[in-house]
């Protein structure tokens, strides 16, 4: 791992468990972490990875620092994560932890009862005296590339919303020291947007998140086994047997390797959540209109890709009845659901 940061006379120390920032003089700060919120002076900064729950966090850090023996006044973040990520543009460096198993989206309902454990640690350097008012600002620029980030990736919470992070997250700004001369601030931006956007993605990726069709699908609340039974509600002349209960699971994940049809189904997850939200000005499908036709294009798109003409006139049963899952989708989703299925229906009939 690359561990170049933007300030010389900086010292790092890294172990399994945790990454030490620290320097003779002390660092300006503007954060906020599990033992100093606000503004304060340190000459050290840790980040610390633990596997287990501790419940007086404040109490376990200054036991931490006593060890550790590192420089005195320090500052300490906790994180479940023992991997860091650091990215070094000019003279602002960020250094990042995360465990995403806990990443909720503004405004979303969290209960009292839930244990969080995952975070999003950020350790923002810059090596340049600023002015409070500036940590400040570089502090809410931090946030925004790190929500910008996690929009990126598409990380979702667990009400299905863009994630923004959760209240374990940990940010602190460090600078050199104090000054309020003149500071070119859309520069500063730049470079502070490019680290915590840059380190916090690679983070993320690094700790083996990725996001295939199935997670598309199944973050929509679709589970292939439901596709499985709609196709097999409307199967007639034939015994509804196991085996045939198991072509059927068999193509549609087949089919689901299938380039055009991934594009389809991402495509109308995307519409309809845009039409969910309401996010193009003056269109409402919220009661599916008959005027709106391009949802079944979509779906007899998918149908006749995985199994031709056939699968067309499938699908338009599938679109009429609406079996099983496919009858709970909203107005795209349903037709481009429809469209899989009947496809796939179609395929394993084929002579």
């Amino acid at each position: 791992m690359d561990t170049k940061i933007c300030i010389d006379d900086a010292k790092i120390i890294k172990n399994n468990d945790t990454f030490i920032i620290q320097r003779n003089k002390e660092f300006l700060v503007f954060g906020n972490s599990i033992c100093k919120n606000g503004f304060f002076k340190v000459k050290a900064i840790m980040n610390h990875s633990i596997n287990s729950k501790i419940l007086n966090q404040k109490e376990y850090s200054q036991k931490l620092l006593k060890n550790k023996g590192i420089y005195d006044p320090a500052v300490v973040m906790i994180t479940n994560s023992e991997q860091c990520t650091v990215k070094t543009l000019d003279y602002v460096t960020a250094v990042v932890s995360t465990d995403i198993s806990d990443l909720y989206g503004a405004g979303e309902l969290i209960l009292d009862k839930h244990e969080n454990t995952g975070s999003i640690n950020i350790i923002l350097l810059i090596n340049k005296n600023l002015s409070y008012d500036l940590l400040i600002k570089s502090y809410s620029w931090a946030i925004e590339s790190k929500v910008a980030a996690l929009w990126d990736l598409d990380l979702r919470s667990y009400e299905d919303d863009l994630a923004t992070g959760n209240i374990l997250d940990s940010l602190v700004v460090a600078c050199t020291g104090k000054s309020e001369e003149y500071f070119d601030e859309i520069e500063l931006r730049r470079l502070v947007g490019g680290c915590v956007r840059g380190a916090v993605k690679k983070s993320i990726i690094d700790s083996g998140f990725s996001k295939s069709v199935l997670d598309y699908i199944e973050g929509i609340g679709i589970k292939i086994e439901d596709l499985v039974e709609a196709g097999m509600e409307l199967c007639i002349g034939v015994e509804k047997s196991e085996e045939l209960h198991e072509k059927l699971h068999k193509q549609i994940l087949k089919s689901l390797e299938d380039l055009n049809v991934v594009s389809f189904i991402i495509a109308g997850i995307r519409l309809e959540e845009d039409y969910k939200k309401h996010r193009v000005a003056g269109i409402n499908v919220d009661d599916d209109p008959a005027y709106l036709y391009s949802d079944e294009v979509f779906g007899m798109s998918v149908a006749n890709q995985i199994a031709g003409t056939k699968a067309i006139f499938n699908f338009k049963r599938y679109d009429e009845e609406k079996p099983g899952i496919i009858g709970e989708l909203g107005p795209v989703l349903d037709d481009v659901f429809a469209g899989l299925v009947a496809g796939c229906m179609s395929k394993i009939f084929e002579v």
